[in-house]
């Protein structure tokens, strides 16, 4: 979707049929997605007596030994695109809040079948990481063209906003062979920026709908971060041409209210006495015991600034034009979150008349190679309106249901690259 200016945060290539494109705040783009790449529904359920179970021992079986799970959304603030001579430059300003939360088998493991099949062994959790930002993107973005050569990027400044990060550099625990008793291993650090606190230094929400809070809170810019994305696409002919971009590969510094919570030591759980409790009338006191455990580490609170880092991505495709508005196209896309996570999508683009173009694609990605995507776009005068999603079979049977992307939104379009071209007569 060449045409549509937010193709331009994923391939910064894109050269577009119009020559000015506007972005309103909160409507040229409203975008969301969710990813689970750790089990399929439909692996791990079965159907009796009318009712959906889950097998522990099928989940356990489809279960990675690093599974994750991503979420994410983000608003477009503002753009502006002009077209100058050979060249495309744009400004923009969009709000991103973006989520990962990365599990071991075994922590499910565990928590499944208890600890008699780890006797004599170590459990490794080190694979335990949480990450939630809350940023804005400042963008200066540029294309060029050069005879069958097409150059492009675009630098951004971060305004960090908040952060949660669990820095997890090892988590252990040793399960006794004779006495069941566990051993715990921890060294790891809870990260956290942004977060509302109330006078005593507590986290609380209880001001966050001042007027105050929220203008302090927008125009902070001391949680400041950079990021880069490049592309450079080659056209052999009038049909076939090849791309290649990267982008979101970054940083942000955080400075502003921020906390570490710092985790390390050893400690020893021989479990309950739950049934002398119980005989005896007393209370389990499983606070204190929590107490007893955390009381065996070394734990430190100080406010010393860090650095977390975007998750780069890659997007290389070819596209052959059929028709004269007829696009067939092929890409290898893939996000690094602690590993490589690829994808491989085949699509068709199709104009009908002046005002619309749909296209659909099928991926193979998290997975599965169910991954259905539809999109539309129509241009009523200067108004530009579009609806793009990766999956839609999700809708069809939750079952599959492994990742789900959609961006939706309208952006004013003034004047034209090319004349309009129609279907051809044959």
């Amino acid at each position: 979707m060449n045409d549509v200016f937010q193709s331009s945060y994923i391939n910064p290539t894109a050269i577009p049929e119009h020559t000015i494109s506007i972005g309103l705040p909160g409507m040229s783009s409203v975008y969301g997605q969710a990813i689970t790449n750790g089990f399929l529904l439909k692996n791990i359920t079965y159907f009796k007596d009318d009712t959906t179970h889950i097998s522990p021992d099928k989940l356990l079986s489809d279960l990675k030994d690093k599974n994750l799970i991503n979420a994410g959304t983000s608003v477009d603030l503002f753009h502006i695109r002009l077209k100058i001579r050979n060249g495309y430059y744009w400004i923009s300003a969009r709000n991103i809040l973006s989520t990962s939360f990365q599990y071991p088998k075994d922590l499910l493991a565990l928590a499944l079948n208890g600890n008699a099949s780890y006797l004599g062994q170590n459990l490794d959790l080190s694979n335990l990481n949480v990450e939630a930002s809350l940023y804005n993107e400042y963008s200066f973005g540029m294309a060029k063209e050069y005879n069958h050569w097409v150059f492009g990027g675009r630098i951004s400044l971060l305004q960090g906003l908040s952060n949660i990060q669990l820095d997890n550099k090892s988590l252990y625990i040793h399960v006794d062979s004779s006495m069941y008793s566990e051993t715990y291993h921890a060294n790891a650090r809870l990260n956290t920026s942004g977060i509302p606190k109330d006078g005593n230094g507590d986290v609380s929400f209880d001001h966050v709908s001042e007027l105050d809070y929220i203008t302090n809170y927008l125009s902070n810019f001391k949680n400041k971060g950079v990021s880069l994305s490049a592309g450079i696409t080659y056209k052999m002919d009038d049909k076939l041409s090849f791309s290649f971009s990267f982008y979101d590969l970054g940083f942000i510094n955080w400075k502003d209210s921020v906390t570490n919570y710092n985790l390390k030591g050893n400690s020893s759980f021989s479990g309950l006495d739950i049934l002398h409790s119980y005989l005896n009338n007393e209370k389990i006191e499983t606070d204190t015991i929590i107490d007893s455990i955390l009381d065996d580490f070394n734990r430190d609170t100080v406010q010393k600034a860090y650095r977390t880092y975007l998750h780069p991505k890659f997007n290389a495709s070819v596209s052959y034009k059929v028709f004269k508005r007829t696009i067939l196209g092929f890409s290898a896309s893939g996000v690094y979150n602690k590993k490589l996570y690829p994808a491989l999508t085949l699509g068709v683009s199709q104009g009908i008349g002046r005002y619309f173009n749909i296209l659909a694609n099928v991926s193979y990605n998290q997975r599965t190679i169910r991954n259905l995507g539809l999109g539309l776009v129509i241009k009523p005068g200067p108004f530009q309106f579009y609806i793009v999603a990766d999956n839609y079979y999700p809708s069809i049977n939750p079952k599959y249901f492994t990742n789900a992307n959609i961006r939706v939104g309208v952006n004013l379009v003034f004047g034209r690259v090319k004349n309009a071209i129609g279907l051809p007569y044959r």
